[in-house]
């Protein structure tokens, strides 16, 4: 091929960008396109352009047109709003919460109370099992009703051995069974599943699993209870709504057959021997009494009440009270006092649970006290939290005096004080406290009724007054002090932190931590990480807490030398900085801080290793970073340079950190060129050291690619300051980079060398190498890398851009240039061999371009081609001096015709381009331009 001289067109870049400006012409009075049309509608200053004619829907936007219109979730909002809001009866709600109340005690309950002791079961309706032998006497009235029952008597089998999956899944089969029989109109045979049920709650060992036989076989009751009431409301032809009865409905309102009907039920049910599971069955269809009286309920729930007196086992009456309590709950009853009475009984037969029998038969199953009586938690539980819902408060005083009266009390407390509303608890704090503290106590042990009282206490913001906290922390502070256990010690702090931290000040705080530590020391075990990370989460998000005095002692970070080392230990870290730099907006200055919370951060990071993923990396690096931004000493910049030595110690296995250190050492640099102005000696040492730093760290990133980044950010800031020997040195290891890029960033590699050539054009060459050295060795890397990896676009853009830049060097004066840095310009002054170097090296990048050209065609890669022809096209235009070499005029115009012949080239680029040479055939000196375009 022909070979081309290349001759640079001369620029006076301040012309250029006088006519440039002249060119605009900017239309503030038109809307943006991207303008919201929300925001064209309410601006009135901005009216939208609107055509005459409406346009054609056959020529809408198919996009715009189908956004026309509401949006449908808009129009089901808007016709919400006509309508309103649909009415509900609170009613029914307020019978949702019970519900959902009791589902999710029900769900403790399950997950809590197990067993792996064996089971055994009772029934006649599961197949199997020993059979048993029961003899009845029928002496009584009700001989015709029971005949029915007993039947079914003849046939009960007992199933041993069950584990507690067996005992579950028998349950839900006799649960299946009572639902078929219904379905088959066997009514009788479906109240003698729910009396046999019901016996079942008789058994009370083994104990651990009573709490969940419970919950189990009353699912069994609600169900029944459910089918009789709606099987009546049928009989009736009364609709309900949510399974109640409609919210001004009267017994006056029922027919008379159901009616019988409901009589029927009610007298089948009295006619059961047992008390137990008569009492239970008439509980469960309770709201059945609605068909033939119009009562609340209140006189039925008071006599099944006293009826539980005669249950003789207290955990068995303590679980039937709990279920009248529910029962009583889901009726909405106004008239409470059947939960007083029902309370009173509790009390009544309170200290049978600490009696000789009881602690016979718990001698006899192996059973300790503290054990058993933790199983009446969720019945009391229940209880109590009905009574706290009266808001009787002159009732619950009473309860809570009345329980001063008993010998063994801790129970019931445990109850007390986390179902009682918590101001009406807050007040009674401290007397409870100075009693526990001073009384021995059986089965329920101090530090239980301690831990739920700190709970109690630190869940409430409103404890400040009412707990009288000076007096309450002088009662309760010697004794968590005074405990040697580690266990029951950290129990406690555990709980009572939260509210210690909110009403000591730092030096009683510093006292706390350093008490934790002392019963740690040296080092906590594996199993106490949950409570100290607890304590941590306390320490740090209270708000009163003083950072700067937490972070500049020594008690916190010896409070985090008694973990176990490893995972535990970095966790805490980790809560600790998080925590910090989100309520934390101030700028650090103070220098034992800011060295704590390093500490803190290296910790962090040296629980990093090969195993670990990325994400936690990434986790770690944010915080490391967010705490390295949070710096600031101000103008003392040395001791900047300092801190970030320091952290680039902490943090040698970060690469984002790493890199982020590089960039804010960059950004010191810069900030004490643009306050100084002008270096003096001091400040030059200083910025010197600062580009040292930078080229120090970049080569510890792994990651090519940000290492090149860095490097040529390192090499610009080095040149604003006039380091010329460090920026030599950075732009050398940006360059030596570019053979180890990845080949799949071909969009960021164009990028980042454009940037590269830009910074070449002020870096003056070094004295000791030849001219132009770094874009010679910058072309061979980027030929070599395009080879390798057959990336042939690349080495033509790159090519195309080192032309450019080539003939900005022979410009006389350069469009940029760095303050007291002399550039090429200044240098080659003059210097007609200069000039003729960069020409000869300019002639052979456009003949290897042109070659490029050439060897697509014989490819029959004509897209590519004709693209390659445009850029080319397009620099002789802008770069080439036309006038002064014709050839290249004649070059530009074959390369239009080759890009167009094959029909493959892109239309709008060249019509851009031929628009370009028409605009600059009108200027003065652009004949080579009209007869270009006459040509084209």
């Amino acid at each position: 091929m022909v070979s081309y001289k290349w001759v640079a067109k001369r620029r006076n870049y301040k012309e250029e960008e006088i006519a440039r400006r002249s060119l605009r012409t900017p239309n503030d009075t038109l809307p943006h396109p991207l303008l919201s049309s929300i925001y064209k509608e309410t601006n009135p200053k901005i009216k939208p352009i609107s055509s005459k004619k409406k346009i054609a829907l056959a020529y809408a936007d198919p996009l715009s047109r189908a956004l026309e219109g509401n949006d449908p979730l808009s129009q089901f909002v808007s016709k919400d709003e006509v309508e309103g809001p649909e009415l509900y009866s609170p009613v029914i709600n307020q019978k949702d919460s019970v519900s959902q109340e009791w589902l999710r005690h029900r769900t403790k309950i399950l997950g809590k109370f197990t067993t792996s002791e064996k089971l055994s079961i009772t029934s006649s309706f599961l197949q199997g099992g020993e059979k048993l032998v029961v003899k009845q006497q029928i002496n009584d009235k009700i001989q015709h009703r029971l005949q029915q029952l007993d039947e079914f008597e003849e046939h009960v089998s007992e199933h041993k051995g069950l584990s507690r999956d067996d005992y579950v899944s028998r349950i839900n089969q006799i649960s299946q069974e009572l639902h078929q029989a219904w379905a088959l109109d066997q009514r009788v045979k479906a109240l003698k599943i729910v009396i046999q049920c019901s016996k079942l709650l008789l058994e009370t060992h083994p104990f651990a699993f009573y709490p969940s036989k419970f919950a189990l076989i009353t699912d069994i009751l609600d169900n029944f209870g459910r089918m009789v009431f709606e099987r009546i409301a049928e009989k009736g032809d009364i609709r309900l709504v949510d399974h109640q009865l409609p919210k001004y409905f009267k017994s006056e309102h029922v027919s008379e057959a159901a009616r019988e009907t409901c009589r029927n039920w009610m007298y089948k049910i009295a006619s059961v021997r047992e008390l137990l599971p008569r009492i239970y069955v008439e509980m469960a269809v309770l709201k059945s009494y609605s068909f033939l009286e119009n009562t609340d309920f209140s006189a039925n729930l008071i006599r099944l009440s006293r009826a539980i007196r005669g249950v003789g086992n207290p955990l068995v009456a303590a679980y039937a009270r709990a279920y009248l309590m529910r029962v009583g709950r889901e009726q909405l009853i106004q008239d409470r006092s059947f939960v007083i009475e029902n309370v009173r009984d509790l009390f009544l037969s309170y200290n049978q649970l600490y009696s000789n029998s009881t602690r016979t038969e718990l001698t006899v199953f192996r059973t300790d006290l503290t054990d058993y009586l933790s199983l009446f938690s969720p019945a009391y539980d229940w209880i109590f939290q009905t009574l706290a819902n009266t808001g009787q408060y002159d009732k619950l005083d009473a309860i809570w005096r009345l329980s001063f009266n008993q010998a063994e009390p801790g129970l019931l407390w445990l109850s007390l004080l986390s179902q009682f509303p918590s101001d009406f608890v807050l007040s009674k704090c401290l007397e409870l406290a100075l009693h526990i503290t001073t009384t021995p106590s059986t089965g329920v042990s101090s530090q239980q009724l301690m831990v739920l009282m700190g709970q109690v206490l630190s869940r409430n913001l409103a404890s400040s007054s009412e707990s009288k906290p000076g007096k309450m922390l002088n009662v309760i502070w010697p004794y968590l002090s005074r405990k040697e256990d580690a266990e029951s010690y950290l129990q406690c702090i555990e709980a009572w932190m939260p509210y210690l931290l909110r009403h000591w000040r730092v030096k009683e705080v510093h006292v706390i931590i350093n008490d934790i530590v002392h019963h740690f020391r040296p080092k906590a075990q594996a199993h106490h990480v949950s409570q100290l990370h607890n304590i941590v989460h306390a320490l740090i998000r209270t708000d009163q807490i003083d950072y700067q005095s937490l972070f500049t002692t020594e008690p916190l970070m010896g409070l985090l030398d008694i973990y176990p080392e490893g995972q535990s230990r970095a966790e805490a870290a980790k809560i600790l900085l998080q925590q910090f730099l989100i309520d934390y907006d101030r700028s650090l200055s103070h220098t034992l801080m800011v060295d704590h919370l390093l500490s803190i951060a290296r910790i962090l990071h040296d629980t990093l290793n090969a195993t670990s993923v990325e994400d936690e990396k990434r986790q770690i690096s944010e915080l490391a970073i967010a705490l390295i931004d949070r710096v600031d000493f101000g103008r003392d910049f040395q001791q900047m340079l300092s801190f970030y030595g320091d952290a680039r110690a902490a943090f040698t296995n970060l690469d984002p950190v790493l890199a982020h250190l590089v960039e804010a050492i960059n950004r010191l640099s810069s900030r004490t060129r643009q306050l100084i102005q002008e270096h003096n000696e001091r400040t030059g040492h200083f910025v010197r050291a600062c580009g040292a730093f930078a080229y120090i760290t970049i080569p510890a990133i792994s990651c090519p690619m940000i290492r090149f980044r860095l490097y040529l950010l390192s090499s610009q800031v080095a040149l604003a300051n006039e380091c010329l020997g460090q920026a030599d040195a950075c732009l050398e290891g940006a360059i030596n980079l570019v053979t180890e890029f990845s080949p799949t960033e071909e969009q960021w590699i164009v990028a980042n060398l454009s940037n590269l050539l830009s910074t070449l054009l002020v870096q003056p060459d070094t004295p000791d190498q030849n001219r132009l050295h770094h874009l010679r060795r910058l072309l061979r890397n980027a030929r070599t890398f395009s080879i390798n990896h057959t990336l042939h676009r690349l080495r033509s853009t790159i090519y195309l851009q080192a032309i450019r830049l080539l003939s900005a060097y022979m410009q006389p004066d350069y469009i940029y240039h760095v303050p007291n840095v002399d550039s090429n310009d200044r240098l080659y002054l003059g210097d007609d061999e200069f000039r003729s170097e960069a020409v000869d090296y300019c002639s052979q990048l456009l003949t290897e371009l042109l070659n490029d050209i050439n060897q697509l065609g014989s490819e029959n890669q004509y897209r590519k081609q004709a693209c390659l022809c445009l850029d080319v096209f397009s620099l002789l235009i802008e770069s080439a001096d036309l006038n002064a070499e014709p050839s290249l005029s004649q070059l530009a115009a074959q390369l239009y015709h080759l890009a167009r012949k094959h029909n493959q080239w892109d239309a709008d680029y060249a019509v851009r381009l031929l628009a370009v040479v028409r605009l600059r055939s009108s200027s003065s000196d652009g004949e080579p331009y009209r007869q270009l375009a006459s040509v084209l």
